[in-house]
């Protein structure tokens, strides 16, 4: 059994349009079903017996509102009734089973210690545990106001920086020619779920089809990150990588820091670090 969350977002087609919340309450809620396009992530990959979440995306949103047991995978039905149910003829049908709506959305940004992040595309994985404690089943990292405060805002700046490097990949010098991973279930590389080491932030290929494991440091010790970094390599070498392709580790940072050039220096020839800069100016209104 793995775990997905199903992004849910505002559609329209010829005259017709539906809200992100207006598409969940009527495919999910009213009828038991969702919907794939030909080409969404994890088309093939999803089966019965799986289990998702329904994540609001858009501005004004950023909600989770409910969950759901898959009673198949992604399949074409030409049924007249099932074409009335997607504004795209062409959408595959997934059936759904113990379909629960929450009470009131859950804003991703209210859990502290979920790993997952929204991500470019239609699904992506999500490790078991966050599941957990998204339907209440496990407890969330307790912490002070101060500390809730940080992890809000270390999550909103990585999270923003993270969506602003996959906006303009093509445009921002990584020092070489780097594309964005998408492997054969059309998952991106961005938040990358691995099930047994977590999320990379990016993961990229260089000209030779080598990997390149991209962390953004935001708000983590230099041991943490050098830590992760080395694990997410690990788990790419070993799951990712044919005999003839090699991985590295790029870690970008705000500002230079002694601490962390001390690690690097011990595994420079693995590990490399770049420095992002943000212009930000105000002038007279």
């Amino acid at each position: 059994m793995a775990y997905y969350v199903f992004q849910v977002s505002d559609l329209s087609a010829g005259n017709k349009q539906r809200k992100a919340i207006e598409v969940f309450n009527f495919l999910v809620r009213d009828n038991n079903v969702w919907g794939f396009g030909q080409h969404t992530a994890n088309r093939r990959a999803i089966k019965a017996g799986d289990k998702v979440l329904f994540y609001l995306t858009g501005v004004n949103n950023q909600n989770f509102v409910g969950a759901a047991r898959l009673t198949s995978g992604a399949y074409e039905n030409k049924d007249p009734k099932t074409q009335n149910l997607y504004l795209d003829s062409e959408t595959l049908r997934i059936d759904l089973e113990d379909v629960i709506v929450f009470p009131e959305p859950k804003p991703r940004k209210s859990f502290a210690s979920i790993d997952w992040r929204p991500a470019q595309g239609g699904s992506s994985k999500i490790s078991e545990r966050d599941y957990e404690v998204i339907m209440g089943n496990e407890p969330d990292k307790i912490g002070g106001a101060e500390e809730m405060a940080e992890e809000e805002m270390a999550y909103a700046l990585e999270k923003h920086l993270e969506d602003f490097i996959v906006e303009n990949w093509q445009k921002i010098d990584f020092g070489e020619k780097l594309d964005l991973f998408v492997d054969e279930n059309g998952n991106k590389g961005q938040q990358y779920y691995t099930e047994e080491v977590g999320y990379i932030d990016l993961l990229a290929q260089d000209s030779n089809k080598n990997f390149v494991v991209i962390e953004l440091k935001k708000g983590r010790k230099n041991d943490e990150v050098i830590g992760q970094v080395l694990r997410y390599m690990g788990w790419v070498r070993n799951n990712l990588c044919s005999k003839k392709q090699d991985v590295r580790g790029l870690v970008v940072v705000g500002e230079r820091d002694p601490k962390l050039q001390y690690a690097l220096q011990e595994i420079n020839a693995k590990v490399s670090a770049m420095i992002y800069q943000v212009n930000f100016k105000l002038k007279k209104y």
